[in-house]
């Protein structure tokens, strides 16, 4: 999967529009990324990567590219 098709699956999970994430955005500045979207991108992680993330991990995510980098 290309760079281009995991920024477009986290904005799928997160809701927004196609083209609104790009990898140096830090996720504080997400306004869509809360707690519940939190636990749609462990789902969606463990769904499509079969990448099982702990709670800490999820914590750790400052960028974008922290949760793009972990999708394997």
């Amino acid at each position: 999967m290309t760079e281009k098709e995991k920024l477009n699956l986290l904005e799928e999970t997160l809701d927004v529009d196609e083209g609104t994430l790009s990898m140096e955005q830090n996720l504080v500045d997400v306004e869509e990324y809360d707690s519940m979207a939190k636990l749609s991108v462990i789902v969606m992680m463990e769904d499509e990567f079969g990448v099982k993330l702990s709670s800490d991990e999820v914590k750790a995510f400052t960028t974008v590219a922290d949760i793009i980098n972990r999708m394997e």
